[in-house]
């Protein structure tokens, strides 16, 4: 999003001109490209389409197509000031084109992550501070896309995003920047030949030809890959720079092969202007956060910002869709798009978490709009200023310098806030003899259900001695079989057998646990048991995935199609296996693919078809049990910790909105005599009135619904005594379950 910027000098030596006869037909239109009225307003569309998604505007919920708009004009704008370069001397000096690029893009970048590090130390928790340190350190050399491209796990599926996030975009171009024009350079030598009676314009003779065949060579092996990976793991294709490169040279591709573009007629430049500016409106309202993403569905903004830009060649800049896009307001926007768009993203972040996680239409909106300030601000006293400084661009050496000093700068100020909280957050050390997490709630577990509260669990503002794990751990405080890859994520959908198994694997007495992430958040209690048990657990877990046959919804309004293949393998997999028990956890908003069902039904649908599983396998003589819900608290308990260090209190979740019905999970197994269900909810929120989010000096959760490895490593105890109660428990385990 950095060269859709640029404007370049329109003058051009006589040489130049006297030789223009001898070029192929249009090529001329090349060394006029470098500005574009229309161009410029084609800016302001993307980072519209992009600042009101952000704003949470529900119209514009495929608004992020508008990156894909900034990607094509960056590789057309790029790469005809390659080419004119490359016409001129038959060369492409890198070290003066990366200059520019360190003048253009680097000031108002070094002053945005320095101002968002600012934002994050006065108005963030510290727990996002270390995240934020290194993505800032990734965000000053251009990497971040592969920070963000690693952490899209479903770990950090309910971490709030990152106040950097966008400088994704950054890096992808600046990766573009390095390994287009080698490319280039490389194609110029394979074509290179001597100019004839040494006439200047010889050398587009071989330029045109070479960045063809270049623009190539990207274009199509990462255009087949977006394709491949995104539909096999659209998380990380969102970002990776493989995925997104041939967007970049399809704009490319439109200023090597401009000479053949230019010739469309003018009737039909002009319809192509407004079908392409209709199919990026259709993306911004049609395309939504379950469309796989970039793959063969980036075709649709991406096709549609070349047809605008080829529409306006040969002098068609300002008709059609030029008309619209070359109005003043338009141009103004797109004068001030790099800025607002390294601006209103901090801003949005930061106004989320200070309104309490939600950010409504209206507030952002207004945070939006307040963002127009500091963008005209940065592009009046910042681009311009050092974009146009003399003396930066009287030398390339002075230019490189400074952006790496600014680089230098950014990296000091990431590492600093990446270093802070980790010195400043103390870890709870347990003293000899001191029961800690659900040990602290009872000492006689096999007597004692916990069917009454108790006041050890009942929130409070301080904790004596302390809490382990630190909040700042809290987040990594999880439980082994993600680890060993036993939990699968949304793309995967071929249960995990070799690995997973746990306690005695030659053991008799074989048990499998397996669901959703709910049903991992049971792995330690269980694993602990069959330890000690001598039981063969096997478990097996998928991303937002219940274990049911019934095709079952992404939670976006689609059909999970990976999940629905995991379920039904899973299930034939325990068939085959016929363990002694089967024990299942499942999310409460579980629910069918259906069109036509509302939420509730839904739900209830996914209850119906899990009892219907489950007498299946009880069929089979195959015992089962449920474990009840798991409550959800109204905050990411960790950062809530991390910003109310003196006050946990206000990290507790009333215990009405922590715990849904429970009517899907009596649904489930009502009327099975082989099913029965498993309540440890006492244990989890032990007070009457109130989940805390600390227990007997543990942090109970690792984000809003799953608990932190050392609290569910406490629940050992109570989990036996809850499985002895139940009488398929027994049967199936023995009395010495």
């Amino acid at each position: 999003m950095t060269a859709g910027f640029l404007t370049t000098s329109r003058t051009r030596s006589r040489a130049e001109r006297r030789q223009r006869g001898r070029r192929e037909p249009g090529a001329e239109m090349i060394e006029r490209s470098s500005f574009r009225p229309d161009v410029q307003g084609l800016r302001a569309v993307a980072v519209g389409v992009v600042v009101l998604f952000h704003a949470n505007l529900s119209l514009f919920k495929g608004g992020f197509v508008g990156v894909d708009v900034f990607f094509v004009i960056s590789g057309f704008l790029i790469t005809g000031i390659l080419l004119r370069e490359a016409e001129r001397t038959g060369r492409v000096r890198l070290s003066e084109f990366y200059a520019k690029r360190a003048r253009r893009i680097l000031p108002a970048a070094t002053v945005v992550l320095i101002a968002t590090l600012v934002l994050t130390v006065v108005f963030l928790p510290q727990i996002r501070w270390e995240s934020i340190g290194v993505e800032a350190l990734a965000s000053a050399f251009y990497v971040v896309n592969w920070v963000f491209a690693a952490g899209t796990d479903y770990l950090n599926a309910e971490v709030a995003a990152s106040p950097l996030q966008h400088f994704w975009t950054l890096a992808v171009e600046e990766q573009f920047y390095i390994v287009w024009p080698l490319i280039l350079v490389l194609m110029l030598a394979l074509f290179r030949r001597r100019p004839r009676d040494g006439a200047v314009g010889d050398h587009g003779t071989r330029a045109l030809p070479a960045a063809r065949i270049g623009v190539l060579i990207i274009l199509v092996p990462s255009l087949l890959y977006s394709i491949s990976y995104t539909a096999a793991d659209p998380a990380p294709a969102y970002f990776v720079t493989t995925t997104r490169l041939w967007e970049l040279a399809v704009g490319a591709a439109l200023a090597v092969f401009a000479p053949q573009v230019a010739r469309l007629p003018h009737l039909l430049g002009t319809w192509l202007g407004w079908a392409g500016l209709a199919a990026i409106i259709a993306a911004t309202l049609l395309f939504s956060g379950s469309t796989p993403f970039p793959g063969y569905a980036a075709l649709v903004p991406t096709l549609g910002a070349a047809a605008i830009i080829a529409a306006g060649m040969n002098g068609r800049a300002q008709t059609g869709v030029g008309r619209l896009l070359t109005l003043r307001p338009m141009r103004w926007i797109g004068d001030i798009s790099y800025s607002l768009y390294l601006w209103h993203w901090p801003l949005v972040v930061v106004a989320t978490y200070l309104l309490g996680g939600v950010l409504q239409a209206r507030y952002g909106l207004l945070i939006v709009a307040f963002s127009v300030l500091p963008a005209w601000l940065s592009y009046r006293f910042i681009e311009n200023p050092f974009r146009d400084w003399g003396w930066l661009r009287k030398s390339a050496r002075r230019s490189l310098l400074a952006g790496a000093g600014l680089m230098s700068v950014t990296a000091l100020c990431a590492v600093v806030v990446h270093a802070v909280p980790a010195a400043m957050n103390p870890v709870y050390e347990a003293r000899e003899g001191v029961r800690i997490g659900a040990e602290a709630l009872t000492d006689d577990f096999s007597n004692d259900d916990l069917s009454t509260f108790t006041d050890a669990g009942k929130p409070v503002d301080r904790v004596e001695g302390g809490f382990t794990p630190s909040a700042i751990d809290a987040r990594k405080d999880n439980t082994v079989v993600y680890a060993l890859d036993c939990h699968l994520d949304s793309s995967e959908s071929i249960p995990k057998i070799d690995g997973c198994i746990f306690g005695d694997p030659q053991s008799d007495l074989s048990v499998v646990l397996i669901g959703d992430s709910h049903a991992a958040n049971w792995a330690p209690p269980y694993i602990a048991l069959a330890q000690e048990h001598g039981w063969r657990l096997r478990i097996s877990t998928k991303a937002s995935c219940g274990f049911s046959r019934v095709s079952q919804s992404d939670g976006e309004g689609g059909e999970y199609t990976a999940c629905n293949e995991w379920a039904r393998n899973s299930f034939d997999e325990v068939l085959e296996e016929h363990p002694d028990l089967v024990v299942t956890a499942n999310r409460g908003t579980r629910a069918v693919y259906q069109e036509g069902l509302s939420k509730k039904e839904a739900r209830k649908a996914y209850a119906e078809a899990l009892h219907d599983d489950l007498a299946a396998l009880n069929k089979a003589g195959i015992p089962t049990l449920v474990m009840n819900e798991t409550p959800h608290m109204d905050s990411d308990v960790p950062e809530c910790i991390s910003a109310n260090l003196g006050h946990l209190t206000a990290c507790a979740t009333p215990r009405d909105d922590a715990f849904g019905s429970d009517a899907n999970v009596r649904r489930a197994v009502k009327g099975l005599a082989d099913a029965d269900i498993i309540d440890m909810t006492n244990w989890v929120c032990p007070d009457a009135d109130a989940c805390a989010a600390v227990v007997g000096n543990v942090i109970v959760w690792r984000d809003s619904s799953h608990f932190t490895e050392t609290y569910a490593r406490t629940l050992a105890a109570p989990l036996d005594a809850a499985l002895q109660r139940s009488d398929v428990a027994r049967a199936a385990l023995g009395p010495a379950a």
